[in-house]
């Protein structure tokens, strides 16, 4: 055994030593690698892509570069939450000590936005952090960006309220029969509820509850509830639902106020079964309008698979102004804030952005990792 070894290394030294004289000048070093600094301030043309499964990316979905700007790790049901107050960035994530087992750890990670480094970290007690597919409402601001508010399911349903400045949980609200939190007025939340009505909670500085109210019921949840994706106008959230209704609900008061609701389809669409699907089914451009992805021949359980078309509407008049076809199905929609905007469309393994007004293809960008359950988030 020794002899073996003294002969191998023999050999290794020996193809070292000819290696060395016969590739006297390495490689160069790989020039596409580069370490930023981002801006405070990101450009419009970004997004956030939220991946169902490991990851988070800031992509510059405006230029033909097609450039990945930097990542976030994150497991199943990791939810980001970008602000514009000030220069850090949050996730929501699980841990369990042995991978798959053992004790669990839900936490928020805050990161620095020019850097994307880790900077302060809040551990959630209780391991509650409703644990599903990345959805807006699982983590919402309040409190103009001070309070963050984490969405728990056990399947007991409650609220963490968790001061971002102090970087401390102030409070639980428990929620019970409701689901996810969207940020009302000043300081509070609204809570989707199984009974078809939506409860809303205000609280005071320290995060304790000062009122509670739930509405009337007017989700249709047996024949035509809504889906859990919206899109906001100046506080108002459009919630389509699975018959092709849209349903705005005002999130700027201290009580969320139903608003009435209006038809996307007509009597000739509804006669070939035209009904909004996906997973984020629709979003908001800043002129007012609202881009839904539909499909044609829906039926009892088709809600969650892509559509073939985007249809526009106006969000004050109700008229649907455009139609847009798809050059592949789409599961996810968003809209940037640029100048002149762009439409971009999820397909299973791409993300595709479309010019507006008009939705010509203009670019695609491989996004082959997401699954289906790709989540966007046009920077502000």
């Amino acid at each position: 055994m020794r002899k073996v070894m003294l002969l191998f290394l023999g050999a290794t030294c020996a193809f070292a030593d000819t290696g060395a004289s016969r590739y006297a000048n390495p490689l160069p070093s790989d020039s596409d690698l580069k370490v930023l600094t981002l801006p405070e301030t990101y450009p419009r043309t970004w997004a956030y892509l939220a991946y169902a499964n490991d990851k988070f990316e800031i992509r510059d979905v405006g230029t033909d570069s097609r450039a990945v700007i930097g990542q976030l790790p994150g497991h199943e049901s990791a939810t980001l939450l970008a602000g514009t107050h000030r220069p850090e960035l949050y996730v929501a994530d699980t841990v369990w000590a042995r991978g798959n087992r053992g004790a669990r750890t839900d936490y928020i990670t805050i990161y620095d936005k020019r850097t994307l480094s880790p900077v302060g970290e809040v551990v959630l007690p209780g391991a509650k952090r409703a644990l599903i597919v990345p959805l807006q409402g699982m983590m919402s601001f309040a409190d103009d960006e001070r309070l963050a508010l984490i969405y728990n399911f056990t399947p007991a349903a409650s609220v963490t309220i968790v001061d971002l400045v102090a970087r401390k949980v102030l409070n639980e609200v428990k929620i019970p029969g409701c689901s996810l939190a969207y940020s009302t007025g000043p300081r509070g939340f609204a809570s989707l509820c199984s009974s078809g009505t939506v409860l809303s909670v205000q609280l005071d500085a320290k995060g304790a509850v000062k009122s509670r109210q739930e509405s009337t019921a007017f989700n249709n949840l047996d024949n035509d509830p809504m889906f859990t994706a919206s899109a906001e106008i100046k506080g108002v959230r459009y919630f389509p639902t699975f018959l092709g209704r849209m349903q705005p609900i005002d999130f700027t008061g201290n009580a969320a106020n139903v608003l009435p609701a209006w038809s996307l389809v007509t009597e000739e669409d509804r006669k070939e079964n035209w009904r909004p699907s996906g997973m984020q089914v629709v979003g908001a451009g800043d002129d007012g309008r609202l881009y839904v992805i539909m499909q044609r021949d829906g039926h009892e359980g088709s809600h969650k698979e892509p559509g073939t078309e985007v249809w526009v509407f106006d969000s004050r008049s109700h008229a649907r102004i455009d139609r847009l076809r798809l050059v592949r199905p789409g599961w996810s929609v968003e809209v940037t804030h640029t100048p002149t905007p762009e439409l971009l469309v999820a397909t299973s393994d791409q993300l595709d952005v479309y010019g507006l007004p008009h939705g010509n293809l203009v670019r695609s960008l491989d996004a082959s990792a997401h699954r289906g359950g790709l989540m966007m988030e046009a920077v502000k």
